[in-house]
């Protein structure tokens, strides 16, 4: 009697043998077969997990953002003050670390995907990661707001600080956005405006 496969697991552990693969190729010119060869597998076999190359990149963007966020979450529980908190969501964007360098040229591999061959997936999750993240920022807005730290007003800027942290993330490359502090300058500069006095 044949072997039963879990496919959810099975495409888990195929997204994570394409990672690197993926990093080192990107999406254009990474190859099914390359990912199928890869895992030590038949390239037609590929085909029972996953729908596409797209899917197969998908599927690995998933997993590093389920990863990422589970760890952001415990970052910002951890953290004392709120532009600590706010520090913490944005790692992808200021860390020096291999896993946030790694993590910032996957992100940025996705955004490039979603401007060159847009699928309603793809554009759905990162909705759906602007969508969480800005109810963290609020959230953490609102802490501060309760602590009698932050204005009243303070949770606006909610919508803001992602599209500051967003935009410092995609333009990392560049020589003027290159400097980590960038971010932390605006944010502390953004949080001394809506303190309390």
């Amino acid at each position: 009697m044949p072997k039963s496969v879990d496919i959810q697991k099975k495409r888990i552990i195929l997204a994570q043998s394409a990672t690197t693969l993926f990093l080192d190729k990107g999406y254009s010119k990474l190859t099914v077969s390359e990912v199928a060869q890869n895992a030590g597998i038949a390239k037609g076999s590929i085909y029972k997990y996953f729908d596409s190359k797209e899917d197969i990149v998908f599927a690995i963007i998933q997993l590093a953002q389920d990863k990422y966020d589970k760890e952001v979450l415990l970052s910002i529980s951890n953290a004392k003050t709120i532009e600590n908190k706010i520090l913490a969501l944005f790692d992808l964007c200021i860390s020096n670390s291999n896993d946030g360098i790694k993590r910032r040229r996957l992100y940025k591999e996705f955004i490039s995907i979603c401007l060159d061959k847009p699928s309603n997936k793809m554009i759905e999750f990162l909705y759906k990661i602007k969508s969480k993240y800005i109810t963290w920022l609020k959230a953490i807005l609102q802490e501060g707001i309760n602590n009698n730290i932050l204005k009243d007003d303070a949770i606006k800027f909610a919508n803001s600080l992602y599209v500051m942290g967003e935009g410092v993330l995609l333009f990392s490359s560049l020589d003027e956005y290159n400097n980590i502090n960038l971010l932390q300058e605006h944010i502390s500069l953004l949080l001394t405006a809506l303190e309390k006095n």
